[in-house]
């Protein structure tokens, strides 16, 4: 019965437009709801979430985020059945933001350069160059490269939103040179070229990026969301302004974008132009 239950929330989650990555994550918090509850899958009661929903914001080394996924899994699935929700006020946790952190420039080149599988390597060099996220890395198809124009299409991104990303020259050159090697037929960066056209695990991703990171002897932990920060604080650094850079990153919200401005990028307020004086108006 819970199998079934499952797999219409599955469903449910496709219909609203969520990655399947996501809808995977928010299945398995409701399968472990459901085999928590003492109630039958498909009766399981209000009361019942708002009791599972405490003894998770209880739980040891459980951070906000997850909460909130498992908080969001648990709305989402009464939702779909169609039955109210009261949970006596029980709110998402608030994410306490900590500063983003960043590989320095040398960092980043040892850190390539200890990549030996070319696939991967470029694949680390889009991120750096683009800012992508690693669903969206992952969802890079041969249609989605512009052949005349500097662009790369994002289908999907976070929220669902699609957006055009700016691809720098070299990168391109090196797309390019990578598909006249591999050939892929429609995802990008393949499991196995030729074999397997299934998307790159981010398992296996993380796994390249640890022994790389060992090999270069990094002592910052490096993950696809740090490289995401180095693309940012990086761009701003050669000039880019704020605006663009929310449009590269894929942010709803100007105030995510924000954050990458440390000290020393913030500068004075510019002095507003009178344009009345300028234009030499009268009065």
């Amino acid at each position: 019965m819970s199998q079934s239950v499952l797999q219409s929330f599955q469903r449910h989650l496709h219909a609203r437009g969520l990655r399947p990555s996501t809808q995977e994550v928010y299945v398995a918090c409701i399968a472990r709801l459901l085999a928590w509850a003492p109630s039958p899958s498909a009766s399981v009661s209000s009361a019942e979430a708002y009791t599972y929903l405490v003894e998770q914001g209880n739980r040891l080394r459980l951070t906000a985020s997850w909460y909130n996924v498992i908080f969001t899994a648990v709305v989402r699935w009464f939702e779909m059945r169609g039955v109210a929700l009261d949970l006596h006020g029980l709110q998402p946790q608030r994410r306490h933001r900590q500063p983003p952190r960043w590989l320095t420039a040398a960092d980043v080149r040892r850190l390539l350069a200890s990549v030996p599988d070319r696939r991967y390597r470029l694949a680390f060099q889009v991120v750096v160059a683009t800012g992508l996220r690693v669903s969206e890395l992952t969802a890079i198809r041969i249609t989605d490269i512009d052949p005349e124009q500097p662009l790369l299409r994002i289908r999907c991104g976070k929220g669902g939103d699609g957006r055009l990303v700016i691809l720098p020259d070299l990168l391109r050159e090196r797309l390019r040179a990578y598909w006249r090697t591999w050939r892929p037929r429609d995802i990008f960066f393949e499991r196995r070229p030729g074999h397997d056209p299934q998307e790159l695990c981010r398992k296996t991703i993380n796994e390249h990026l640890r022994r790389a990171e060992t090999a270069a002897g990094l002592t910052e932990h490096v993950t696809i969301h740090r490289l995401r920060h180095t693309y940012a604080i990086h761009s701003l650094r050669a000039g880019m302004d704020i605006v663009t850079l929310q449009q590269q990153m894929g942010h709803r919200c100007i105030s995510s974008t924000v954050q990458y401005l440390t000290p020393d990028l913030r500068r004075p307020p510019a002095q507003p132009i009178d344009l009345l004086a300028r234009l030499e108006i009268e009065p």
